[in-house]
């Protein structure tokens, strides 16, 4: 006799060797090794990377997997006590313009630097009313405004520039985070902006603010617990993915990943085993999150050992797909180019490593619609060199996910 199971049952994990990505070419720091980036991006096929250690933008065609140049005109590394100090150091945040073939660049000097991507020079500076670095970045395709934090002043801040003009429109502080803010993300489908605050005295495990960008006000706040995430990422329809940071498992022994559906504010998914996020990018090709775990830490402990890695996590089921070693130092950028797929990391001890997507596995979500299913099972783990040292993912997932949709029969 047959049923229909309309419940979640949980399932035991399998072992399954390897990943849907492996290490395909290593390109080495130039023109001398990089101890400290900050955000990547990649425009048309091209990718741009922050290094502050050398005080430039790489660029690396992805076509051919070569660097092809660089971008100078930053600030460079500014060193307080024998060691750099980030949020005076540039190149920082990065931003590729839609349709105009420019790439915006915050610096550590609080402007925003206007590149020409047909000739790689800085065309254009905007001063922003910080003396710290401009650093992470949005775009309003809706009122053409790129949105520039100014995370690292005594208050926080963000900016709205007009593209068009490249004229500052507007702007936003936040005297109530006690952590600076993070990473912007407009949304699509409704227009609005959401930004990450890792800590206020109201929600010191986090909060996602929603800003009106026609007004420059906070419209509602979308508290969070145990999280003070850095990174966020909308994919498919109102789901946005929160990179916890290393601050939630000093503070709380916790180390996970959430996806939260906006329009509630509820957590849809919890993805246990990664946290230490930094940065976060969504492919729509793959349906994949890709996350900057750098900070992570062994079992989740603020006394474990560093445990920095790359988590890749299927947005339509919230479940971890793969885990690619990298390190505590450069990984906590990542950019995925959705023409070729291929996944960027920046290595410390190596340089700008290029993954490919190198088997017939496909994502097991549908690009529509919102995580069903918690991802806590482990994932295939690859070293930096690509080859696999062990790992587990769980295939009974995706056969929970079809139990939650009351579409399999047993």
């Amino acid at each position: 006799m047959k049923l229909l199971l309309s419940t979640l049952i949980a399932f035991p994990t399998i072992a399954l060797a390897g990943g849907p990505y492996s290490q395909a070419t290593v390109i080495p720091w130039k023109p001398k090794n990089a101890t400290s980036v900050d955000v990547s991006t990649v425009v048309n096929g091209t990718y741009y990377l922050s290094d502050r250690t050398n005080g430039i933008v790489h660029i690396v065609d992805l076509s051919t997997s070569t660097e092809t140049g660089s971008i100078s005109g930053f600030v460079g590394a500014h060193i307080v006590n024998g060691s750099l100090d980030k949020p005076t150091s540039g190149p920082a945040g990065m931003l590729g313009i839609p349709g105009r073939n420019e790439l915006y660049v915050g610096d550590g000097d609080g402007s925003v630097k206007v590149i020409d991507l047909s000739t790689n020079k800085i065309v254009d500076k905007i001063q922003l009313d910080i003396k710290k670095r401009a650093d992470e970045m949005a775009f309003d395709a809706k009122r053409n405004l790129a949105i520039v934090t100014g995370p690292d002043d005594d208050i926080a801040s963000i900016w709205f520039i007009s593209v068009t003009d490249r004229k500052i429109v507007g702007n936003l502080t936040f005297p109530n985070a006690t952590n600076g803010v993070e990473k912007p993300a407009w949304n699509p489908t409704d227009g609005l902006l959401y930004l990450s605050v890792p800590e206020t005295d109201a929600n010191p495990g986090g909060e996602i603010d929603v800003i009106d960008p026609s007004t420059f006000k906070v419209t509602k706040i979308l508290p969070v617990s145990e999280c003070s995430s850095h990174g966020i990422a909308f994919g498919q329809s109102q789901q946005l993915l929160l990179a916890c940071s290393q601050d939630s498992i000093l503070a709380y022994n916790v180390a996970h990943t959430l996806i939260m559906n906006v329009t509630t504010g509820n957590i849809t998914a919890t993805i246990n085993g990664v946290g230490g996020g930094d940065g976060v990018v969504y492919n729509p090709t793959t349906n994949y999150f890709y996350v900057a775990d750098y900070q992570d830490q062994a079992n989740g402990s603020k006394t474990g050992a560093p445990d920095p890695k790359l988590a890749i996590i299927d947005a339509g089921t919230g479940t971890l797909v793969q885990t690619i070693v990298t390190d505590n130092i450069t990984a906590q950028s990542v950019a995925v180019d959705p023409t070729s797929n291929k996944l960027i990391v920046p290595i410390a001890a190596k340089g700008i490593v290029i993954y490919d997507l190198s088997n017939s596995t496909t994502p097991s979500g549908t690009p529509s619609g919102t995580p069903s299913v918690s991802g806590n099972a482990p994932a295939a783990t690859t070293s930096s060199s690509g080859a696999t040292r062990s790992g587990f993912v769980s295939i009974f997932a995706l056969i929970g996910a079809a139990i939650v949709a009351g579409t399999l029969w047993v």
